[in-house]
């Protein structure tokens, strides 16, 4: 129970980072082109500091290698991607052309279902992609 908590948690606050985040123009560029590009920031999530570090790898095996990482007071959350070239187009075109429509949205975590609100289109495609398991793989590492 404690383990799915943490998970749970976790969850919540990659989320929240993904929610607060904005892509700057060099990133989204980078990342476009799965050219490698690490981009620093820190994010209030709750009442802690938040800092995410976002990583264009390059690209592996015919697929764009992305990492993030999100680092909390007691846990680090890694997650790396390996996006396929429609995934890398599909979530650049929605970072590109971001419109400012909210979604509101039930997303299932495989072990409950959380609601999110206020997503954006390219936040909302982040959220799935990052919380596919054949895409994207996370390792909660406690600190």
């Amino acid at each position: 129970m404690k383990k799915f908590l943490i998970f749970v948690s976790v969850l919540l606050i990659s989320l929240s980072a993904i929610a607060a985040e904005n892509y700057s123009e060099r990133f989204i560029s980078s990342f476009s082109a799965c050219e490698p590009y690490t981009e620093r920031s820190t994010i209030k999530s709750g009442n802690e500091q938040v800092a995410l570090t976002k990583l264009v790898q390059g690209v592996m095996d015919h697929k764009c290698i992305y990492k993030q990482v999100i680092m909390r007071p007691s846990v680090k959350d890694v997650t790396t991607c390996a996006f396929t070239k429609p995934m890398l187009e599909e979530i650049a075109d929605a970072m590109k052309n971001e419109t400012g429509e909210k979604f509101n949205v039930d997303f299932d975590t495989g072990k409950e279902v959380v609601k999110l609100y206020g997503l954006t289109k390219s936040q909302l495609i982040w959220t799935e992609y990052l919380n596919a398991e054949q895409v994207c793989k996370r390792e909660i590492i406690p600190r």
